[in-house]
């Protein structure tokens, strides 16, 4: 039963049954072609203000605040949303999968429900990319981010 606490794996919450309505499978599709991970940094943050827009409109809400903090490449775990002011703060760097981590919350989704929501639409949207990454423990990360130790957790198929 999902709680407040966050999943102890990614393979807890991977589940090929999540519908999620066309407007949002329209966003991720624009946003990916958009590529976000090319460009400047400031052609990067109009990709994820886009999104964030074309999210909210599909999902029914009012935009969440969207400001984008230090980026100086770390973790983007220092990442938050602060419901009483409606905002998503990315910090570290511009992960995708933070942004729709962060922007579940926006949609009033707990912890478990929002690792959920957010590493699941980001395999359908990117099933390239979420390959190439590693699982540690709730976490998808890039390889070269952690120990050699956690590769046995990168994710087969």
């Amino acid at each position: 039963m999902p709680t407040d606490a966050y999943p102890e794996s990614v393979i807890q919450i991977l589940d090929d049954s999540i519908q999620y309505h066309p407007a949002i499978l329209q966003a991720m599709r624009t946003f990916s072609d958009s590529g976000p991970w090319s460009g400047t940094i400031e052609e990067r943050k109009a990709k994820f203000q886009r999104l964030n827009r074309e999210l909210a409109a599909a999902c029914g809400i009012r935009p969440p605040e969207l400001v984008v903090g230090d980026l100086g490449g770390g973790s983007s775990g220092g990442s938050h949303y602060l419901p009483v002011f409606h905002r998503i703060v990315l910090t570290g760097r511009l992960s995708v999968v933070t942004f729709l981590h962060e922007f579940a919350h926006a949609l009033k989704r707990n912890e478990w429900q929002a690792c959920r929501w957010s590493v699941n639409l980001f395999r359908r949207a990117f099933p390239q990319q979420f390959s190439r990454l590693v699982y540690r423990g709730h976490v998808l990360v890039r390889p070269e981010d952690v120990s050699p130790t956690y590769s046995r957790f990168r994710h087969q198929g």
